[in-house]
């Protein structure tokens, strides 16, 4: 039996700098204007009674309604705000060596379930079931039971009457030989081990961590300690002290105010795995007796995005970018194969800077066209600007608004930033420095959060140059995507002109189909589009010739100002027509005039109206019947798909 030597001492000194910040945020007191801290009292409940301050470096408090201090530290110390005896070992007799001690983790009940672990996304461990809540066990470097952690459904904690703190912990995993990580909480530590499957050990609180080092490297002097850190204050704190005592490293989140449980649920246990390997040099390369074939396809769209990756989509005003970019977006939410492409996804953020309130009318749309996928897809949209150019603007909020997406539907798989030049508020696209600054920032966005991140650009004045801009963007993206626009026969092509990790040349051929979503208070048609493969028709009328001549392109100028302002109908039925209400038809000699009132220092307008019609038609451009006209392309119909 180990022999203790107890403090005399019934409430210990609690340093203003280890304590304050606790008390403070966990009785969520206020500062007064004598330096105090006012709340209601843990003891007797007394609102704005109870006060802390500091004196000579110490923690001071007191109530004045119950004006029971020795209370109301037992209540703290049940919280772990208040520090409880330490409890010292002696190990002087020959028979006992806390380093021969283990620390075995309770059976898992994998089966058993809770609110809280629900919530958390993890399993029982060493935990039980005790009425409403989760108890936990706590120990101290003995392996001897000291009492309990409870845990009630809505993450509320109290530990057991007058329970020893310092220096005490819990084991996930156990037993502790060569190694094991040390957090600051029980889901913490759940998620750190089931991370990892190295053991965990729960510290209680932040500032028990360096005592809990101290135990761990007294009763396991060859293990590697590595402390799974908070990021906050009171985690920096106690990894500070726990490295200028005991020379314990640290592994903390990046983005602050977040712990391993939130990378775990953010992130998955893959992610989280490799964020908390501790860093070795030569982890970062291998040699060939190392090498692993790679068989593991880590897509989004298969052909078409990786998963965590980087890629732009890019192509002229008013070409569909949008479009096309919200299809693919709207699959991978669903998790639904895209035009015939596997897709792995998730829950998407689609940063909508341009169009505005018009993308509720495209996701309705996309709702309508695609009612298999179900109405609880998680795409969330955001239809205001963004500042992805200064990272003290955006970015934390985006980031903030992808992890309460994350703890809500799981991790975000892909985020669209929807245009580039509207989320670089009032930057040079054409300055390194700037396009830097953007590349920079949305790395830090897929690095916080594992999504890929996909930007829908303009292409140049020169199409053939590519994407608008400075090159560090193709240099930097993993999958570059071009669309064209074909005007005249209105289809839409996507190539994948650069994949990192990918064949390149991949192509998706499509039209936008014109969707009614109802009337205006006007009793006019509301109306959006959505993004339709191309037909094998569509494409062999992409492959007609086009329309060359230059009084052909009169013509057909003439007629579509024409139809514009209402002139002419949809085509009857009868000999000689196609079928009915398919293409708009005006009258020959109403299309002429208007020609001819173009041919301005023409001398013979006639005779060009004549030999351009009768070229428009032998190409198969232009049909004439009982004295109307139609053109016979997809953008000469009623319904067009444009």
């Amino acid at each position: 039996m180990i022999a203790k030597n107890m403090s005399d001492n019934k409430y210990p000194t609690a340093h203003w700098s280890e304590y304050a910040d606790r008390i403070i945020n966990a009785l969520d007191l206020k500062k007064t204007a004598h330096d105090e801290y006012h709340g209601p009292c843990p003891n007797c409940a007394g609102v704005d009674r109870f006060w802390i301050k500091q004196f000579s470096g110490e923690v001071v408090v007191n109530c004045r309604k119950c004006n029971d201090f020795g209370a109301i530290k037992d209540k703290l110390k049940d919280q772990g705000l208040w520090p409880a005896m330490k409890t010292e070992y002696n190990l002087s007799r020959p028979d006992v060596s806390l380093r021969d001690i283990e620390w075995p983790s309770e059976a898992e009940a994998s089966d058993v379930t809770h609110p809280y672990l629900q919530r958390k996304k993890i399993k029982l461990h060493n935990a039980k079931i005790d009425g409403p809540d989760l108890s936990v066990p706590i120990i101290d470097p003995t392996g001897r039971r000291v009492g309990m952690q409870y845990i009630d459904e809505n993450g509320g904690k109290k530990f057991t009457y007058q329970m020893p703190v310092v220096g005490n912990f819990s084991v996930i995993g156990g037993p502790i030989k060569d190694f094991a990580y040390i957090a600051e909480g029980w889901a913490t530590a759940a998620s750190v081990y089931e991370a990892t499957g190295k053991p965990a050990v729960f510290a209680l609180n932040a500032g028990n961590i360096p005592a809990v080092c101290e135990a761990l490297q007294k009763a396991k002097p060859s293990a590697e300690l590595i402390i799974a850190a908070d990021n906050d204050d009171a985690g920096k704190k106690a990894c500070e002290k726990a490295f200028e005592l005991y020379g314990v490293e640290h592994i903390m989140p990046e983005h602050e105010g977040n712990d391993w449980n939130d990378v775990w649920i953010a992130r998955g246990p893959e992610a989280t795995r490799k964020l908390l390997s501790p860093y070795n040099v030569m982890d970062e390369v291998f040699f060939p007796g190392d090498a692993i074939a790679q068989l593991q396809n880590n897509y989004l769209i298969k052909g078409w995005l990786g998963q965590g990756q980087m890629s732009v989509l890019y192509g002229g005003s008013n070409g569909g970018k949008s479009f096309c970019m919200l299809d693919m977006a709207y699959h991978v939410a669903a998790n639904k194969p895209w035009n015939g492409h596997k897709v792995e996804g998730g829950p998407v953020l689609y940063l909508a800077t341009e169009g505005g309130m018009a993308f509720h009318n495209r996701v309705v749309a996309l709702r309508n066209k695609y009612p298999e996928h179900g109405d609880s897809i998680p795409l969330a949209v955001r239809p205001s600007p963004v500042n992805l150019l200064d990272p003290e603007a955006d970015l934390g909020k985006i980031v903030k608004l992808c992890d309460a997406i994350t703890k809500r539907y799981g991790p975000i798989k892909l985020i669209v930033v929807d245009t580039l030049s509207r989320s670089m508020a009032g930057g040079n696209e054409n300055a390194p420095e700037d396009m830097t600054k953007l590349i920079g920032n949305c790395d830090a966005l897929r690095g916080m959060t594992g999504a890929h991140v996909n930007i829908v650009h303009h292409s140049g004045k020169d199409k053939a140059a590519g994407a608008r801009g400075h090159s560090s963007l193709r240099a930097a993206t993993d999958t570059e995507i071009e669309l064209e626009h074909d005007e005249e026969s209105g289809i839409r092509t996507a190539t994948a002109t650069k994949q990192r990790d990918m064949e390149t040349g991949a192509q998706f051929p499509f039209v936008l189909t014109v969707e009614d979503l109802g009337v205006d208070q006007d009793g006019d048609s509301v109306t959006t589009c959505t993004v339709s493969k191309a037909s094998d028709s569509d494409l062999e009328e992409a492959q007609r010739p086009k329309i060359s001549g230059k009084n052909q392109r009169v013509i057909q100028k003439a007629f579509d100002q024409l139809r514009g302002e209402g002139v002419g109908a949809p085509n009857p039925a009868g000999v000689g027509w196609p079928e009915p209400r398919q293409f708009w038809v005006i009258d020959v000699e109403t299309v002429r005039e208007h020609f001819e009132g173009k041919m301005t220092g023409v001398a013979n307008p006639r005779s060009a109206w004549k030999q351009a019609l009768e070229k428009l038609e032998d190409n198969g451009h232009v049909c004439v019947n009982d004295g109307f006209m139609w053109f016979t392309s997809r953008a000469g119909k009623v319904r067009n798909d444009t």
